[in-house]
């Protein structure tokens, strides 16, 4: 651990010179996503001090960061613990690389209190509107392929983005796992494919065909999904069945309640979720292979609807 007492680099850096150096220091390590949102966070961060009169790192403290915060919440009285920690993550990694390279005094930076309550999970019965299979002599294949992602994501917990970006050639059949490579954090993940989903997954790269490089999840043309697009697809099929929320967000959030309710081991879930902590280890993507498998059989909200998973065989292209 760093000294806290250590005596700070006296040079004088310039705010925005090491604004750069921090977020090219992320590129290939993180998501563009996530670079997006330092370099958008940071800048209104140093709009903020310039009008200050604060053109040096050094001149950074405990204050200054207390009375942006002020200032944001000045401007939206009504913003939400949610929100301002959204700019306070940002200026926290930015901080702490400083404190790191010397260029400013330690002083710790504490979030604030979680007070919003996160999307509820789709309901049992919304799920079963959503997984039963339509009528493979009637279905277009947009309607086909609606489905199969609703399966996607209630079997695997995987975000949107990493979604869109699987390919053909990442579904490994003889392996049962889906190989994810493009996730927040920029690692690779393996995602074992339970033994509910795998005639599901299997079924639909038969009908949908393609090359390995092609996109698994495509649009009518044979093309990726936009992420506007699969929202607008999403949106239009849950209201096609009947159910009235349409966040893809939720069936992360179903898939985590749904693990956790079961008893499935927490720390398997996060590595099934992709998420990253400071004190995991550089290995710990490579830690559970196999074990996971047992959890996604046993745990994944698809894995509990067997009986809304009848097969038919036909589909009107």
């Amino acid at each position: 651990m760093r000294n806290m007492f250590a005596n700070f680099n006296n040079q004088a850096f310039i705010v925005q010179d090491v604004i750069n150096d921090f977020v090219s220091s992320k590129d290939g390590k993180q998501s563009e996503k996530t670079v997006k949102y330092y370099r958008e966070r940071l800048k209104e961060f140093n709009d903020f001090l310039k009008q200050e009169g604060i053109l040096h790192v050094h001149e950074i403290t405990r204050a200054v960061v207390d009375r942006y915060m002020g200032a944001r919440k000045a401007k939206n009285p009504k913003i939400s613990n949610q929100t301002l920690n959204s700019y306070l993550r940002a200026i926290r990694a930015f901080v702490n690389y400083c404190i790191e390279e010397d260029y400013m005094k330690y002083f710790k930076i504490t979030m604030y209190p979680k007070t919003s309550i996160p999307k509820k999970p789709y309901t049992e019965e919304e799920q079963a509107l959503l997984l039963k299979k339509p009528d493979m002599n009637k279905c277009t294949f947009a309607d086909y392929r609606n489905w199969v992602i609703v399966c996607h994501f209630l079997a695997s917990g995987n975000r949107s983005r990493t979604v869109r970006y699987i390919r053909i050639k990442h579904v490994e059949l003889d392996r049962k796992r889906i190989v994810l490579d493009t996730t927040k954090n920029n690692e690779v993940l393996y995602m074992p494919i339970s033994d509910i989903y795998y005639p599901i997954i299997r079924e639909y790269l038969k009908i949908r065909k393609g090359e390995p490089e092609d996109f698994l999840f495509c649009n009518q043309h044979g093309e990726q999904l936009t992420e506007g697009g699969l929202r607008k697809n999403m949106y239009n099929y849950n209201k096609g069945r009947g159910v009235e929320t349409t966040s893809l967000h939720r069936f992360r959030n179903t898939f985590a309640e749904t693990w956790i309710m079961n008893d499935g081991n927490p720390k398997k879930l996060q590595y099934a979720l992709g998420h990253k902590t400071a004190s995991m280890v550089d290995e710990y993507v490579s830690i559970y292979g196999r074990e996971l498998s047992k959890e996604f059989n046993d745990y994944a909200p698809l894995s509990l609807q067997k009986e809304m998973l009848e097969t038919k065989k036909k589909i009107r292209l």
